[in-house]
C-alpha cells in the first residue's frame, strides 16, 4: 500500500509540475500580427520586440513557435512572414498607449 501511495503522489507531482511549467498564452486569431523575418532574427528576438511589459517573453516565444509550426528556432528565413500573438487591449487608454509606443 505504501508503494502505491508513493507512486500516486509522484504521478500527481509530475502532472502538477507539467501544468505549472507549460506556457499558457491566450492566442486569438483576431489578435495576430504578421511580421517579416529579417536577416539574423531569431524567434526570441522577434518575440521580445513584440512582447508587452505585462507578458512573459518565454510564453510569447512558445506561442510564436506553435502558431508557425516552428520546430527549429534557427531555421528562420529572411523575408518570411510569421505570425505573432498580440495581447488584446482592455481599455481605450491602454490601446492608445500601445499605439503611441509603436
Amino acid at each position: 500500500m505504501k508503494h502505491i501511495m508513493i507512486m500516486l503522489s509522484m504521478c500527481f507531482t509530475m502532472f502538477l509540475g507539467f501544468q505549472l511549467t507549460t506556457p499558457s498564452v491566450d492566442v486569438y486569431t483576431s489578435s495576430i500580427r504578421e511580421v517579416t523575418v529579417e536577416y539574423g532574427d531569431t524567434v526570441w528576438d522577434i518575440a521580445s520586440r513584440h512582447t508587452q511589459a505585462n507578458m512573459d517573453v518565454r510564453e510569447v516565444v512558445y506561442a510564436v513557435k506553435e502558431l508557425n509550426q516552428i520546430n527549429d528556432s534557427g531555421s528562420l528565413v529572411p523575408g518570411t512572414k510569421i505570425k505573432i500573438p498580440v495581447q488584446q487591449m482592455d481599455s481605450p487608454v491602454r490601446a492608445m498607449d500601445y499605439m503611441a509606443q509603436n
